[in-house]
């Protein structure tokens, strides 16, 4: 063949004609085809930038780019990415939007946010100065640019000594390309419930979804997920129950340390939206409760946190009265279960500009929040102070919780874990899946004065879940520390308890015959978690049960001061249960005589049987008796089983 074209010029030469001939008219093709691609990309990013859908437009405009790389493209890039508010993945396509058509000022004011937003603090700091420069004196725009060089300094100084945690996303099961944020969790970390703005909310429709006109994203849906092992949560789940979700927007912004109490925030108006609570009832929740006139307003009350005892709230409110911005405020929860009047918190956590997202520890001391002011490096920062939640009064000038916790982006609705070691919080920072997500901190050492008392509450006879009150008193002052319930399907309850106490623990149902325990922890530097199985017996004949917190002075058959609230409890079941007669017993351990340990017991026995009297329950319904060392239920071979057997036993004899 070769010899042949060499031995033809003009075969040769015709047949190289033809090949450039229909290369060029292939590449023409293939650029033709590209053309009508990138177009047909643009097209689509037109469609959704018309409807200010940024998330959705941002990936065709990528596409664009890579098919086609060119500074239009990179102009539009840089203004979705500036809309969206992504300001450090703006920062590769500046330079070539210039050729696009972007200003040099409004070039240095983005670039100053981009290097702002990947923490080049410093070459930010120029960047806002060199756009400062550019700017008429008593331009609105100095505040802000002068607001971002501060986030400037303060990010310089808080990189300097970065806090040794470890963060993780919480990975796509959990979060999606929509914001995800408003971490609320259980105390044992078994619950995770979040607010989301993700497609497929309540009341969407596949062909025509529901979304707020005000920002054109879809409306706010409060989700569910559970632990299916240590590490690994289920997909999350729209809440269900009665008025939970809407069509309108409904967050979760607060859970009950025990997990059966869920605070939701709801859109009352145009300006305005209130805080609500539902109460899980077995395995559904009530509908949402308004929290009320002395906590909702006319204004904006976006945020709640409770204490562990659920005797104080912690919210935020727009309304007058606070620095014009959002404002912490604290409530008390009277007797008849409704609101004091709330006290603002204002002259101790001044806000100069808006803060949001408290959340009060576990420990009842440590308030958290987020603050666009104080030393933010950016956005919303996470601060803690201490406090007093009896007087609202702090101790010291919140604190920045430091980097990497805290970023350029916004940082906030931080809680902690009951153990102080994981922490839950949304945030705005590079690499997420998009928007706000949810993030998990874990730190090696941590320190947490708490006992988490926790289990369930089941029927000794029926073996099945009992819905029991539990009454948490302090021995010490003989106050009530708190009252919870468990799930009445389940039995599960959940109880924290601050270190250095000594507590009385009395759980009551109707029907039943009461369980007492004692537990009296020490001023400790850890955490402790405490397992306790309650069995219920059925009030009946010869159900017998002990009066665990009734205590008298040594070798003596005086009751003490805190032995008053397990008595009137004793007296509260006789009171409403008229035809029950009952056998008082009293045992001692084996230290002493015999006959001495049982004329104690006896005279102790009887010592419940006058206190009872004299509180109206007449005598024909008591009986008593002392039983001395006979009747031991341990060894008398240690100080804590000598413990179990001096005790004070009822039985029901009718």
């Amino acid at each position: 063949m070769t010899y042949q074209i060499f031995r033809s010029p003009k075969l040769w030469l015709l047949s190289l004609v033809l090949f450039f001939l229909t290369a060029t008219e292939a590449l023409a093709q293939k650029d033709k085809e590209k053309e009508k691609q990138y177009a047909a990309l643009l097209e689509k990013a037109e469609y959704h930038l018309l409807s200010d859908e940024y998330d959705e437009a941002i990936p065709f405009l990528l596409d664009a780019y890579k098919l086609k790389p060119n500074a239009d493209c990179a102009k539009q890039l840089s203004d979705t990415y500036y809309l969206n508010k992504q300001y450090g993945n703006m920062l590769p396509y500046l330079e070539l939007a210039k050729a696009g058509g972007l200003t040099d000022k409004d070039y240095a004011y983005r670039q100053g946010l981009g290097l702002h937003a990947v923490h080049k603090f410093d070459e930010a700091i120029q960047s806002f100065t060199q756009f400062k420069s550019t700017l008429k004196a008593g331009d609105e725009r100095i505040p802000e640019v002068d607001r971002y060089i501060k986030y400037c300094q303060n990010g310089k100084e808080l990189v300097k000594n970065p806090v040794k945690v470890k963060i993780k996303n919480l990975g796509p099961v959990i979060n999606s390309k929509y914001p995800d944020y408003v971490p609320a969790i259980s105390a044992d970390e078994t619950v995770l419930v979040f607010t989301s703005r993700r497609k497929g909310g309540t009341g969407d429709d596949e062909k025509s979804p529901k979304k707020d006109p005000q920002d054109n994203q879809y409306f706010e849906d409060i989700y569910i997920s559970v632990k299916a092992d240590d590490t690994t949560w289920t997909t999350p789940q729209i809440l269900a129950g009665s008025g939970i979700n809407t069509e309108s927007h409904d967050a979760a912004v607060g859970l009950s340390p025990d997990g059966q109490e869920l605070f939701i925030y709801k859109v009352t108006g145009k300006d305005g939206g209130d805080l609500y609570q539902s109460t899980l009832v077995g395995s559904v929740w009530s509908a949402p409760k308004n929290l009320g006139p002395n906590i909702n307003t006319a204004s904006w009350e976006p945020s709640a946190s409770t204490t562990s005892d659920e005797k104080v709230l912690f919210f935020t409110s727009d309304k007058k009265g606070g620095f014009g911005g959002r404002d912490i405020y604290m409530a008390k929860v009277e007797p008849d279960a409704f609101f004091a009047l709330a006290v603002y918190l204002g002259p101790n956590i001044p806000p100069p500009l808006a803060v949001d997202a408290p959340f009060i520890h576990a420990d009842g001391k440590t308030l958290y929040f987020s603050s666009k002011g104080h030393t933010s490096m950016g956005g919303f920062d996470i601060f803690y102070c201490t406090i007093n939640t009896e007087t609202g009064d702090i101790s010291a000038e919140p604190k920045n919780i430091g980097y990497p916790i805290n970023t350029s982006g916004d940082d906030v609705f931080f809680v902690w874990s009951a153990d102080n070691k994981r922490a839950y919080f949304s945030s705005a920072r590079e690499g997420g899946y998009g928007d706000k997500d949810l993030y998990l901190l874990e730190r090696d050492e941590a320190k947490s004065e708490l006992v988490v008392f926790k289990g369930t509450i089941m029927s000794c006879e029926k073996d099945k879940a009992v819905g029991g009150t539990i009454l948490v008193t302090d021995l010490g002052t003989g106050k009530a520390v708190g009252i919870y319930t468990s799930n009445v399907t389940t039995g599960k309850y959940t109880v924290i308890l601050p270190a250095g106490k000594n507590y009385a623990i009395t759980v009551e149902a109707p029907g039943y015959a009461f369980y007492s325990k004692n537990i009296n922890i020490p001023h400790l530097d850890h955490y402790v978690e405490m397992k306790d199985s309650i069995c219920l017996d059925p009030l009946e004949i010869g159900t017998v049960f002990v009066l665990n917190n009734v205590f008298f002075d040594v070798d003596k058959a005086t009751l003490r001061p805190e032995s008053l609230t397990e008595l009137d409890r004793l007296y509260d079941i006789l009171l409403k249960n008229p035809s029950i007669r009952i056998r008082i017993s009293g045992h001692t351990d084996s230290d002493g005589s015999e006959e001495h340990n049982l004329k104690l017991s006896d005279s102790r026995a009887h010592a419940v049987k006058d206190f009872l009297v004299a509180k109206g329950i007449a005598a024909t319904r008591l009986e008593y008796k002392g039983f001395g060392e006979g009747s031991p239920v341990k060894p008398n071979d240690t100080p804590e089983n000598k413990q179990l057997n001096r005790r004070t036993e009822i039985e029901v004899i009718k």
